[in-house]
């Protein structure tokens, strides 16, 4: 009688069993398939591609056992069009292809180059407010900063102070072609160096090196930007003789430049800030760099790249040397301009910084603040419009 009993109840608990098991195979499948499409959000969307033998991104494939898909001659239309996943990107991304391969069609439009120089300086005076002088101070005045809370002030002194030049260093200054080398990967074996030696003015961001890549980037340097956090990363706060010996050397080499230092953008660049301030009263007299300090500048460069719809948290470096170039020059070539990991002409994995170490991998961390991949839209277009010359072409 017992056992008759529980012969239902033995099957009911084998339906129990087999749905269970359905349930957890099909949870474990829905989250395979959440792994991989998190993969391949974040291959193509954040703009970190994973990359194959070859050099191009690989695919992933949902239904059969995500497997590579063959190794191809990089498709710079097809890579650009995946990776944002953006209809917009994919005539853009057709008209660069066809551009890296007739560079020599780009036409200056000097008309429309006026007009943005003066839309502009609708919202900035460049030459007057490209740094403070020691007329627009006084000891003992607070300076704010552009990115940090208002609470934070720095107080200017006297050593800060006697350090500020008498007129902005570009006031009145001229140029007909200047180059703004950006730091991205792409000049990598370039060769671009002897080309860019050849412009009127080189601007150059946060000061990096040239010397031992000459041959991609050239030597000669006018301007630089040299943001405070740089001694910390590079030259350990001058801390040790060393460390302030390197500093010294390496500002020798600018001989003459523009030393252009934003102290006042992050309160976090205050105590860097009175170091670099301590390093150059003393060694007065013994360097010929030219230093320009700017005060609060950036919200008015801000509201005009605004009106181009861009507002990242904070622009890049690189446009906010063309943005200062466009008071200067006439005509403006930028270089090193690239924000992405892989080279488009030959499809190769590339660094984040031309500068940066052999094997150094590509990392998206200025996600965290810039929006380098809306800014080189917005530039390519004025590329198109004939406002500027972007050059991601090698040149030898």
């Amino acid at each position: 009688m017992l056992r008759g009993c529980s012969c239902p109840h033995r099957g009911r608990m084998v339906r129990i069993a087999s749905a269970l098991g359905l349930i957890i195979f099909s949870v474990a499948l829905l989250i395979l398939s959440l792994i991989s499409y998190v993969s391949i959000k974040k291959d193509f969307v954040l703009g970190a591609p994973r990359y194959g033998p070859n050099g191009g991104p690989r695919m992933y494939m949902f239904h059969t056992g995500f497997r590579e898909r063959p190794p191809r001659k990089p498709d710079l239309s097809s890579q650009l069009a995946l990776k944002y996943l953006d209809p917009d990107f994919t005539p853009l991304a057709n008209s660069l292809s066809e551009d890296l391969q007739n560079s020599s069609k780009w036409k200056y439009n000097s008309s429309a180059f006026r007009q943005l120089r003066t839309e502009i300086s609708q919202h900035i005076d460049i030459p007057n407010n490209f740094t403070l002088t020691r007329n627009s101070v006084k000891v003992g005045q607070l300076m704010h900063f552009d990115y940090s809370s208002h609470k934070y002030v720095y107080s200017i002194g006297e050593n800060f102070r006697s350090l500020l030049p008498n007129v902005s260093p570009i006031l009145n200054k001229h140029y007909n072609v200047c180059a703004v080398v950006g730091n991205s990967g792409i000049l990598t074996g370039s060769r671009c160096g002897t080309q860019i030696e050849k412009y009127d003015f080189v601007f150059r961001c946060n000061f990096a090196p040239t010397e031992i890549f000459k041959k991609d980037v050239g030597r000669r340097t006018n301007m630089t930007t040299f943001n405070p956090s740089i001694l910390e990363k590079y030259y350990n706060n001058l801390l040790t003789v060393q460390d302030r010996n390197n500093f010294f050397l390496s500002l020798k080499k600018l001989d003459g430049a523009v030393l252009w230092i934003p102290a006042f953008f992050f309160h976090t660049s205050a105590t860097v800030t009175r170091t670099l301030v301590d390093f150059f009263v003393e060694h007065r007299g013994q360097l010929k760099v030219q230093l320009a300090w700017p005060g609060n500048i950036m919200q008015y460069i801000n509201n005009y790249w605004k009106t181009k719809q861009l507002s990242p948290k904070r622009l890049s470096t690189g446009i906010l040397m063309y943005t200062l170039a466009s008071s200067m020059c006439d005509q403006i070539h930028l270089y090193g301009f690239w924000p992405f990991g892989w080279d488009p002409n030959t499809g190769k994995e590339l660094p984040y910084h031309y500068y940066d170490r052999k094997g150094t991998k590509f990392t998206t961390k200025w996600q965290e603040s810039h929006q380098l991949p809306a800014e080189f839209k917005l530039l390519y277009k004025m590329h198109t419009d004939g406002v500027l010359k972007l050059s991601l072409s090698h040149c030898a």
